[in-house]
Formats: structure tokens, C-alpha cells, sequence
């Protein structure tokens, strides 16, 4: 458990549940992933006390968080495209956050886009000697057992552990750590009609979450943050040889958004991504790097809030990790002048995350 305030007082600002509706953005690269950053967002949705009932030090304003998320009941939807349960639920737990207890409570759900993405939930026919020649075969959980080579087949695949079922959603038992994933999705079309199907899929876990009643039995007025985490890995497994582009991505973006108070998508930023190559180089940009670069500009200009994470220019050091650029999006213009926008500045801060999963923010040369 960090020792240090959850969320440092520099990021606190910027980190406090958005106003509605808008769209935060979050891009990062390979060496300076933002998944510190995300689980600060969760932290600061989920931490603070409801109206009327117990408040914590962030509640209070402990970590700079204005007294606004007091006013209204945050829950929160976390679609993950490529990182699993058991990851954010390890991760929120050295923060000092029970996202299984916020599950139960009914403040906190969790889409699994990534176990069983690509599996269409359909068994091979007993008689089909590998599951790669027809049908589909279960998806492996664990890693398969291995032996010395032998008359024996070395390889023998882990049953799958039975499903079961949790507030009404399907889920698959995890043998450590509590509950898993209450919905997991899978890709089951091709084009629009796969992106529809998604979607249908996510909105029903966010109007379950909406309607379920809270500890006391009673159904409370509440509104849901929406956390996307890389959905570009769905464009760069299909693209527009697949029917899915830019363009599709950014549309159903846009149809999810409708559906929640706030937004927030993680994209990746990688230079090979999106800086293509110009049309006079001897290498062409290839599709990805063209529908990736321009779904990320897309959600640059529909996003309030863009936070850029990226490598220090200068290298690799010790004390450390990255460089955090927070700017106004292309949306920015479109908010209504507010009290927020007077004190809400655009900034460029250092960060090091440390091993007991604090976080330090300082401005440079501090």
C-alpha cells in the first residue's frame, strides 16, 4: 500500500470525474503506459463518499479534488480490450481499492474484451482431431501442461472452469482473487454489424449498472463513467479489410457516449502509428498506420480533455518514468464558459511511478 496520497495533488484536478457529457482522452506509447493513470481515474470516481454518507479524505479535498464529485453517486464501467480482470483488480488493490466489494455494491462493472475476444462460444465437433480444421475450441485458461517428448502427446490442455453466474450477467470463476469479468465479449460479425453487436453488449452492462439498487435496497439517481482502454486493438485485429476503419470506430465511439454522463478512452500513440510515413518515401504508410493515426486525431478533436504520456526525450533515467501533457481537446471550445475553465490550466508535468505503486507528479527541476 502506497504511503503517499493515492492521487498526488498536482494530477488531482485533472483526474476528478469530468463534467457531462464529455470525452477525456488518454494516449501513451510503449515504454510510458497509462494504466498508473487510468486507475487514478478509478480511484477518484469510486473513493469518494456518497451524499449523506461516510466521506473520505479524497471526499474531503485531501488530494485537491473539488467538492463536486460529492454531488452526484459516480459508478463506473471499465471496458478493457487489453488487459484482464485480474490485472485491475490487482493493480486497484494496492491503491486501496475493492473493485470485487464495488462489483457486489453495484458501483463498479467490468467488460472483459480480451480473453475470449475472438471466440465465437461455439465447440468443435467432437470428432475434429484439431480445432483449427472446423468450429472453434474453447478458449485455454491456463497454460498447457508440458512433458518430455514421448509416445505420449506432449501437450494436454487445463479444462475450463465451469461459468456461473453473477448479478445476472454471465461470468467465469476465477480460482484466485474473487470474482472475475461479469460480461465477456466476443466478435461474432463483420463491419457495422460487429460494432452494433459491441456495443449492444457494453450498453447492457451500463443500463444494468444504472438500474441495480445500492447497498441499502433502494434504487438511487446515479451516473456512469465510461472507461474504454485501448479499443484500437479491435481496429488493428480487423481494419477496412474487415469493414471496421476510423471512421467506424469513431461513430461507435460516439454511439457509446450518448448512452453515459463522461467518457474515456485509451489509444496508443506510438510514433510507427501515428506519424506515417509521407507519400514521397520509398516505404508506404501502410492501412493500420493510416486508419490508426486517423482515429486517434479523430478522438483528438471530439475529446474536452486530451493527456498525452510519452518517453523523455533524453532517455531513460532513474527517478523518472515519463512526461504527462495535459491540453484542452478540439471539444474545449464547445463547453460552456465555467468557474472550471478559469482555474483548469493546460500542463506539462514529469512522473515517476515507484514499486509500491505510488505515483509522484513534479513539475521539471522540482
Amino acid at each position: 500500500m502506497p504511503t503517499q496520497p493515492a492521487i498526488p495533488p498536482l494530477l488531482a484536478p485533472y483526474v476528478s470525474p469530468p463534467p457531462r457529457p464529455s470525452l477525456t482522452l488518454v494516449t501513451s506509447v510503449l515504454g510510458a503506459t497509462g494504466n498508473w493513470l487510468i486507475l487514478r481515474f478509478l480511484f477518484s470516481a469510486l473513493s469518494a463518499g456518497r451524499v449523506g454518507g461516510p466521506r473520505s479524505d479524497v471526499a474531503e479535498g485531501a488530494d485537491g479534488l473539488g467538492s463536486d464529485i460529492n454531488k452526484r453517486n459516480v459508478k463506473v464501467v471499465l471496458v478493457s480490450f487489453l488487459r484482464g480482470w485480474e490485472f485491475w483488480r490487482t493493480e486497484a488493490k494496492r491503491l486501496g481499492l475493492d473493485l470485487a466489494r464495488l462489483a457486489d455494491q453495484g458501483r463498479f462493472a467490468f467488460v472483459d474484451g480480451l480473453s475470449e475476444f475472438f471466440y465465437s462460444g461455439t465447440p468443435a465437433p467432437a470428432s475434429t482431431p484439431f480445432p483449427g480444421q472446423s468450429g472453434t475450441a474453447p478458449p485455454r485458461t491456463t497454460l498447457p501442461v508440458r512433458s518430455h517428448p514421448g509416445v505420449v502427446p506432449a501437450r494436454a490442455p487445463a479444462p475450463a472452469p465451469a461459468p456461473t453466474a453473477r448479478n445476472g450477467l454471465s461470468q467465469t470463476t476465477q480460482t484466485q482473487g474473487g470474482p472475475g469479468p461479469a460480461k465477456k465479449l466476443h466478435l461474432s460479425d463483420r463491419g457495422v454489424a460487429a460494432l452494433d453487436s459491441l456495443e449492444k453488449d457494453i450498453l447492457a452492462v451500463v443500463d444494468g449498472l444504472k438500474t441495480k439498487k445500492g447497498t441499502d435496497g433502494a434504487h438511487d439517481e446515479s451516473d456512469v463513467l465510461l472507461v474504454i482502454d485501448q479499443p484500437d486493438l479491435l481496429l488493428a485485429a480487423t481494419g477496412p479489410s474487415q469493414g471496421i476503419g476510423a471512421t467506424e470506430m469513431g461513430e461507435w465511439i460516439m454511439g457509446l457516449e450518448e448512452r453515459v454522463y463522461s467518457t474515456i478512452v485509451t489509444l496508443s500513440s506510438d510514433s510507427p502509428l501515428v506519424h506515417n510515413a509521407p507519400a514521397s518515401a520509398p516505404q508506404q504508410a501502410t492501412p493500420l498506420e493510416t486508419e490508426h493515426a486517423a482515429f486517434v486525431v479523430g478522438m483528438a478533436h471530439q475529446a474536452r480533455t486530451v493527456m498525452q504520456l510519452r518517453n523523455l526525450d533524453t532517455g531513460a533515467a532513474r527517478d523518472v518514468s515519463g512526461v504527462l501533457r495535459i491540453s484542452k481537446g478540439g471539444a474545449w471550445e464547445q463547453e460552456e464558459q465555467g468557474s472550471n475553465e478559469d482555474t483548469w490550466e493546460e500542463k506539462e508535468v514529469l512522473y515517476f511511478v515507484q514499486r509500491d505503486a505510488g505515483v509522484r507528479v513534479f513539475g521539471r527541476g522540482e
